[in-house]
């Protein structure tokens, strides 16, 4: 019992491997507000890396360099920039099938951004709103161009500036009932939180085939 209390109490470290820094900025912000929201024995350690335009053995080579400085979780955050479930879950086995041959599938967590990060912007329409100090208009919810065109539109500019201030605003449980890509993100990292392995990679409801 002793040692099993231990090990639950133990420094849980997690890394972020992600496409670029406005997709580190909203992943950080949001994973400590859900830690905020567990009783946890200890702070964990996050670590956010940038992949951008890395080939795909640099990413597993990233994370082979973590394990040997003690990270114990992994989560590969990618844009698909397409909505279509069948070209998601070919990105997916892209990824799954080289790491269940290196055998770290019950290290990593494959978490498709369907077709971006900014669509987890807009699932909390509060924060939205507070960040730009207006009502959000009822057709801009139906406004079918891109996400980052989307925010444009609302905020006037979708640069660093505007992208900080909405994160600050972001409410986790907000964009879980909305969003099912952040909902498979935010039940795997409370897994890894506490040292359960979470699925490699789920299919997503908010995809179409």
């Amino acid at each position: 019992m002793r040692g099993r209390a231990l090990k639950q109490s133990a420094q849980r470290k997690i890394a972020f491997l992600v496409d670029g820094d406005k997709e580190k900025l909203f992943v950080e912000a949001l994973a400590w507000k859900l830690v905020a929201r567990q009783r946890l024995a200890s702070q964990p350690c996050f670590a956010t890396l940038r992949f951008a335009d890395t080939p795909r053995e640099g990413i597993f080579s990233l994370v082979e360099l973590l394990l040997t400085k003690n990270y114990q979780r992994f989560f590969i955050l990618f844009n698909t920039g397409s909505t279509s479930r069948r070209r998601i879950s070919l990105m997916a086995s892209e990824l799954q099938e080289p790491l269940v041959r290196v055998r770290l599938e019950d290290k990593v967590s494959l978490i498709p951004l369907v077709p971006s990060i900014e669509r987890w912007v807009l699932a909390d329409e509060k924060a939205l709103e507070r960040a730009s100090g207006t009502r959000v208009p009822e057709e801009l919810w139906h406004e079918r161009g891109r996400p980052e065109e989307v925010l444009r539109e609302l905020l006037g500019e979708w640069g660093p500036r505007e992208q900080k201030r909405v994160a600050r605003y972001l409410d986790p449980e907000r964009i879980r009932t909305r969003d099912a890509s952040f909902d498979a993100f935010a039940r795997a990292l409370q897994e890894a939180l506490v040292g359960r392995a979470p699925p490699l990679f789920e299919e997503q409801d908010s995809a179409v085939p």
